[in-house]
C-alpha cells in the first residue's frame, strides 16, 4: 500500500492569483474534497488546467478529512498540506422534495455557468439541469433559490424541480427540467413575460431580478429561471415595483445576467 496513488480529478476552480485560490476535487471516484491553495504557489494556469494542478500537489494526507489547506513549509520551501479539517461542511437545510440524487451518479453534458451544467442521470430519461453550491460560500444562495423552488412548485412559472442534489449526505442544490429550444427574451414578448411575472406576483413572490435572460421563451410562453434573490414582500408595493421595471429591463442592452459558458475550469 506504500505505493498506492489516489486517483484525482479537478472537478472546479476558483482561482485568484492575489489571494488564496479554492478547489473542489474528486478522489478515486468516490470522495469530494475541498483544498485551498495560498497565492505565490503555482502558477495561474497550472492551477486552472486540471492535470497540470494535480502534478504539482502534495501528497493527500491520509485519513477522513474533508478541507484542506497547501502552503509553502517554512523549512523546505516546498507546498505542503498545512491543515486539515474533517468538520463537516455546511448544506442546504431547508429541503421540501422527496427525492435526492447524489451528485456523482450525474454525468455531465454541458457547462452553462459555474454552478451550471446539463447533465444525465439514472432515474431521468432525457437531458436536465444541475445547479449546485461548488464551496461553501455559495450554499445560501443555493438555500434560497431551493426555498424559491419550494413556493412556485406546480404553478408553472419556472422549469420543474425534479430533485435535492446531495454530495456525502448534504444537500448542494438541485436538478430541474430543462427547457428546449428557448430564447431569452426581447421586448416584443413583453406581453408574456408580464403574465410569467404577474403569475409570480399573485403567489405574493418577488423574483428580485428579472433581467431579460431570466425569461426563456418557449413554445409561446415565457418561464423563469435564477430564483435565488427570490422573496415574499410583507406588502404589494414592491410587486408593482418590479412589474413596473419589466419593460425596461427587456429593453436593456447592457448584457447583464446574460449566459457565461466558460471555456476551461476558471
Amino acid at each position: 500500500m506504500a505505493d498506492y496513488a489516489p486517483r484525482i480529478m479537478l472537478l472546479q476552480a476558483g482561482v485568484d492569483p492575489e489571494a488564496i485560490s479554492k478547489f473542489r476535487i474528486l478522489v478515486d471516484n468516490k470522495f469530494v474534497k475541498y483544498i485551498t491553495i495560498d497565492a505565490g504557489l503555482y502558477d495561474r494556469d497550472d492551477m486552472c488546467f486540471g492535470p497540470s494542478l494535480i502534478s504539482l500537489l502534495p501528497p493527500l494526507p491520509p485519513g477522513n478529512w474533508g478541507k484542506g489547506h497547501i502552503s509553502r513549509n517554512p523549512k523546505t520551501r516546498d507546498a505542503h498540506f498545512s491543515a486539515v479539517s474533517t468538520t463537516s461542511l455546511s448544506g442546504i437545510m431547508k429541503t421540501w422534495h422527496p427525492t435526492q440524487v447524489d451528485y456523482l451518479k450525474l454525468c455531465e453534458e454541458r457547462k452553462l455557468r459555474s454552478n451550471v451544467y446539463e447533465v444525465t442521470c439514472p432515474g431521468f430519461g432525457s437531458t436536465i439541469v444541475a445547479k449546485f453550491a461548488r464551496f461553501e460560500w455559495e450554499v445560501p444562495q443555493l438555500e434560497a433559490e431551493t426555498m424559491a423552488y419550494g413556493w412556485i412548485e406546480g404553478q408553472h412559472v419556472g422549469p420543474a424541480f425534479l430533485s435535492h442534489l446531495t454530495e456525502e449526505g448534504r444537500v448542494i442544490g438541485f436538478l430541474t427540467a430543462r427547457i428546449t429550444d428557448y430564447r431569452n427574451a426581447t421586448p416584443e414578448d413583453f406581453p408574456l413575460c408580464y403574465l410569467a411575472l404577474s403569475k409570480m406576483h399573485k403567489l405574493g413572490i418577488k423574483h428580485g431580478d428579472i433581467n431579460k435572460h431570466n425569461f426563456l421563451i418557449h413554445d409561446g410562453e415565457a418561464a423563469l429561471i435564477d430564483f435565488d434573490m427570490a422573496s415574499r414582500p410583507t406588502n404589494n408595493y414592491e410587486l408593482e415595483v418590479e412589474l413596473h421595471e419589466l419593460q425596461d429591463q427587456l429593453r436593456d442592452t447592457s448584457g447583464r445576467g446574460g449566459q457565461v459558458v466558460e471555456s476551461d475550469l476558471c
